[in-house]
């Protein structure tokens, strides 16, 4: 039996997001080629690895036992790609997060690095998308998970997933039932951003849909202080999900069906094309990962 990492690869990360071209985006891969190892796996196997339900690929009973199996075999080779590495990234690194990134997946993604390479020396800032993309821009940063996209020739902004955004409110306030409209919203006291943050745009373009500017609000620059201000009863605000769900779980906050539907928003790796490929690879392989598990990204079908 002969099968490659490779396959193994196309195979776990299809799992793990549920689509080929979920999968495809994350391996930099054409979906031929995703599905095409997928299928030479299955003729190695000689069994059938997914079935589709929904519009989604669902792991088949024999391919859940392979999937475990899979992902010990990828997590082996991860470890011993570092044998080397753990040596030989030192240093240091000018990290940048917005907050929400700081808060669901930063402690995780700190520790993962200090542990594959503890030579390495994290620098973290953790500032607003705009601010993020200024720093990096000007050199202050050499990498940043961020909202924005630089378009700077010597830096390079790589695609890792999509955020959602919602409006969220105090758990007792008292909304007309069904769809959350623009004119609803302007009845109610907003906290949000000042611009030139990704959330405040979110919440103007959402308003600006049905006519309505985005001048009214109380402006903030801590999310944790915008939710405990949604949480307290003081005001709505429009968050990332990731924020708001273990406080929608507690039943703290609430949900409001935005009517129309609010963009999702690309997320970024953005780097300093000079510095050391070894380096920011790594740092953006971990966060992906981490982010990836902690649910900060819309899953992609």
């Amino acid at each position: 039996m002969r099968f490659t990492l490779h396959q193994l690869e196309a195979f776990v990360w299809t799992a793990r997001l549920g689509t080929v071209h979920a999968a495809a985006r994350h391996l930099h891969l054409t979906q031929p080629a995703v599905s095409h190892r997928i299928r030479d796996l299955e003729d190695e196997l000689g069994i059938q690895l997914f079935e589709r339900q929904n519009q989604r690929l669902q792991v088949t009973e024999l391919g859940r036992n392979v999937l475990v199996y899979a992902e010990r075999v990828m997590s082996s080779a991860q470890e011993m790609a570092r044998l080397d590495l753990r040596q030989t990234i030192t240093g240091l690194i000018r990290l940048g997060v917005d907050e929400s990134c700081a808060t669901v997946g930063m402690p995780q993604i700190l520790k993962d690095i200090k542990d594959s390479y503890p030579a390495l020396r994290v620098e973290l800032t953790v500032g607003g998308g705009a601010q993020l993309l200024e720093k990096i821009n000007s050199h202050a940063l050499d990498a940043a998970l961020h909202t924005g996209q630089s378009t700077q020739p010597d830096v390079t902004s790589q695609f890792i997933g999509l955020t959602e955004h919602q409006w969220i409110a105090p758990a007792d306030l008292m909304v007309p039932e069904g769809d959350f409209l623009p004119a609803h919203a302007l009845n109610h006291r907003i906290v949000s951003n000042a611009p030139p943050s990704t959330l405040h745009a979110s919440a103007s373009r959402w308003l600006a849909s049905d006519g309505y500017p985005f001048e009214d609000y109380s402006a903030c620059n801590s999310l944790s202080l915008m939710i405990s201000l949604v949480v307290s009863g003081h005001a709505i605000a429009m968050l990332p999900a990731s924020i708001a769900r273990p406080y929608v779980a507690a039943n703290a906050v609430k949900v409001l069906h935005a009517k129309p539907n609010v963009p999702l928003v690309p997320y970024y790796f953005s780097y300093l094309s000079h510095h050391r490929s070894d380096t920011t690879s790594r740092i953006l392989e971990i966060s992906t990962r981490n982010l990836q598990a902690a649910g900060f990204f819309q899953a992609m079908t």
